[in-house]
């Protein structure tokens, strides 16, 4: 069949840009040489590698576009070398690795440590090294990755110092129950990296490194670091850590954002008022909001202004502390907490200070269905077009509708609000 040349163009990439090991290894291995020639330059995204067998249905010059690419470790060394082949012929496009492994079992890291295939080599990544310009500059080598993801690997600390220091653009880090072992404080540890977005539990940046309880906090890499999923609180299992002494500003001075993934509201709060410094953003569960996490959180009242709560509910106490927050809070621009039902009468009796909250994402009780919210927020823009808190005498007084109305309209910059149903944008109040 014969296709004009702007269908090949418009059409073959979106045929061709996912290669999903998991749907296409028995299709993708008829694919013949020849068509791989026409159109192998087209694949863009490589999921679920993890046999020989498909790596070798990849094994073609034209399978040189490569942006992303989800990888298993196989303790088989002619696999690895022609990972590292397929790897060098896209080093000039591979923009997001994922390399993992099954967890052991038991899934403890002494075990992970026991089995060779969970290891990683610096070499995994970084075949595909460019040659340098100059005997002298290291301005030619590295790779053009931004998303890095391990998942039940293990590396040396030489070798992640340096997949950091040769991946001059990377802006994220996933790790996953990863082992940076065999820290040796002869070896210099790059700490230039322009890092910003990490995730990783809080034993995980302290190593794991049994052999070695004096390693560097994985922190120390990360001088640009601004945002931190924390995907879980527990203590490294080969060290204690003093929280009293320990400042997360001293080694990531820009951290300004942390997303909690655990319920230890205790953990929580101590991490708040002992070891983050001024931040602006927080995101963590309804099932830590107590009055620990609530003290936590108006320790940074100043710098605040950012807050989102994930989950459900778990007491009425609730309501009461997100109250106090709220009213201490003045810097406050986004609040979500969307399986909150707020009780009109309580939020008319607080004050909150946060008036110049942008994005609210809160329930009303009482607004309960979606005629009823787009009723209410027709209301609420009707009555900021007219300028004037008083424009409500008109109408019913008594009824949640008018109610909710008269309290958004404190809010002269609220632009995007939910209350149940779906995001309304509005036009901030010339008030």
């Amino acid at each position: 069949m014969c296709v004009s040349h702007d269908w090949f163009h418009d059409f073959g990439p979106s045929v061709w840009h996912t290669i999903d090991f998991n749907k296409h290894t028995t299709a993708f291995a008829k694919v013949t040489p020849e068509v791989l020639h026409k159109y192998g330059g087209f694949i863009s995204q490589t999921l679920n590698i993890s046999a020989l067998g498909h790596v070798q249905a990849l094994q073609h010059v034209k399978v040189n576009s490569i942006a992303a690419t989800t990888i298993y470790l196989l303790a088989d060394w002619l696999y690895r070398s022609m990972l590292s082949d397929l790897l060098r012929r896209s080093h000039r496009s591979i923009t997001s690795l994922t390399f993992w492994c099954h967890p052991p079992q038991p899934n403890t890291f002494e075990k992970q440590r026991s089995e060779a295939y969970h290891y990683m080599h610096v070499n995994d990544i970084f075949a595909p090294f460019p040659s340098s310009r100059g005997p002298k500059s290291n301005a030619g080598l590295g790779t053009r990755l931004k998303s890095l993801s391990l998942k039940h690997i293990c590396l040396t600390r030489e070798g992640f110092s340096s997949i950091l220091q040769y991946s001059p653009s990377l802006d994220e880090l996933i790790l996953e129950s990863v082992m940076v072992i065999h820290h040796k404080p002869g070896i210099p540890l790059y700490t230039g990296s322009a890092l910003r977005y990490l995730s990783a539990d809080f034993a995980q940046v302290w190593c794991n490194d049994s052999s070695d309880p004096s390693a560097p906090c994985l922190l120390l890499h990360f001088p640009l670091l601004e945002k931190w999923h924390l995907t879980s609180l527990a203590q490294p299992n080969n060290r204690t850590i003093d929280l009293k002494n320990l400042d997360f500003s001293s080694w990531c001075p820009l951290l300004k954002t942390v997303t909690f993934g655990s319920d230890d509201a205790d953990a929580i709060s101590a991490l708040l008022l002992n070891n983050f410094k001024d931040l602006k953003s927080y995101t963590l569960s309804a099932k830590t909001l107590a009055m620990s996490t609530a003290l936590g959180l108006v320790s940074h009242l100043d710098s605040l202004a950012i807050i989102r709560f994930t989950g459900e509910v778990q007491d009425a106490t609730s309501m009461q502390l997100l109250s106090v927050i709220v009213k201490l809070c003045h810097n406050l621009q986004v609040l979500s907490f969307e399986s909150l039902v707020c009780d009109v009468e309580a939020v008319e009796k607080s004050r909150w200070g946060c008036k110049g909250l942008r994005e609210l994402r809160v329930r009303f009780n009482g607004l309960d269905t979606p005629e009823d919210i787009d009723d209410c927020l027709k209301k609420l823009c009707v009555m900021r077009g007219s300028g004037s808190i008083g424009s409500t005498r008109h109408l019913d007084k008594d009824t949640v509708s008018t109610r909710v109305v008269q309290h958004l309209l404190q809010f002269k910059q609220l632009g995007t609000v939910w209350l149940g149903a779906k995001d309304y944008y509005l036009h901030h109040s010339s008030a």
